[in-house]
């Protein structure tokens, strides 16, 4: 296509299953000025040879990101290749409705909105973990409101905003959505919450998936701890707090919505736990590593 009005770039890495699901949804849609990117991260179990597949359709391309193992440098790679003027972000494995493109283009447009983050819904099929993560979800209204950033699984930024205060930092595993947003904030760049559009995300369902990825969670703090200590006050790994139960009248407040049962509840308080001494461990972990890094003659700091 040429200039496209809306971009959507959808970072993958290793998971062809969940891009066919995010490509087929965005490939169904009832705008036709957009067009769709893929950043692949690098796969290597055959997630490329499906996302150059799916790039044959008219309507979706194709962008490599091997240099840096990062979402964020993804979607980065993804921001390059794109023409459109809006661009929004969906991350693979997740999909859309038909209208997604269309209501996106529409609210950022006739709201002369310059960035905006939209409602995400969890899936679960069933199983205690997938429900957990169904009722705890992403609050995106709150992480807008109170903390100025909306995740980047639903995303959508005029490219201007990336003109004026550059892109992700691509070196961040994770909390580079956190440190984008209070970088547009700090430059005057209004965040809106768009409840009317919805994106789909489905719930992880084993305590493996979501132990590993709270030890990224953590990892991407210290990280953030490390590269942006000066704006963000990220609690120091050593800090107690990190590893004291989770405070069970908040996590009954919060997880009220879902209505569990007594017998899930204390199951969910219970992941909940493990969940918060998976991220402390996972920020302990990243900053005694760098300690050794930076102790080491000779030694790269990457990681």
């Amino acid at each position: 296509m040429s200039d496209p009005k809306t971009s959507v770039v959808v970072p993958v890495y290793n998971d062809p299953d969940g891009l066919e699901t995010t490509i087929e949804s965005l490939g169904d849609q009832t705008a036709t000025d957009y067009e769709v990117v893929i950043a692949d991260n690098g796969s290597t179990d055959g997630t490329t040879e499906v996302a150059r597949s799916l790039a044959r359709h008219e309507r979706v391309r194709y962008v490599g990101e091997e240099r840096i193992q990062s979402s964020y440098a993804a979607r980065n790679a993804g921001i390059e290749a794109a023409e459109g003027e809006i661009l929004g972000f969906v991350d693979a494995d997740m999909w859309v409705e038909p209208d997604y493109v269309e209501s996106i283009t529409d609210r950022m447009e006739a709201g002369d909105r310059e960035y905006m983050g939209c409602r995400v819904e969890v899936v679960a099929d069933g199983g205690l973990v997938a429900r957990y993560r169904a009722a705890t979800g992403f609050d995106v209204e709150t992480y807008v409101r109170e903390k100025r950033f909306a995740p980047t699984c639903c995303l959508v930024v005029r490219r201007g905003v990336f003109d004026a205060v550059g892109r992700f930092d691509g070196r961040l595993r994770s909390n580079g959505d956190l440190e984008f947003g209070r970088r547009a904030h700090d430059a005057g760049f209004d965040l809106v919450y768009e409840p009317g559009i919805t994106l789909y995300h489905p719930a992880r369902s084993t305590l493996r998936e979501l132990v590993a990825q709270s030890a990224r969670i953590g990892r991407g703090q210290g990280k953030l701890r490390e590269r942006h200590g000066d704006r963000f006050d990220v609690r120091d790994p050593a800090d107690p707090r990190n590893y004291f139960p989770v405070n069970p009248v908040a996590f009954r407040e919060r997880v009220a919505g879902g209505s569990p049962s007594f017998a899930e509840a204390v199951g969910w308080y219970l992941i909940a736990c493990l969940q918060k001494w998976s991220i402390a461990a996972g920020h302990l972990r990243r900053t005694a590593g760098s300690a050794v890094a930076t102790r080491a003659p000779g030694r790269s700091r990457r990681r």
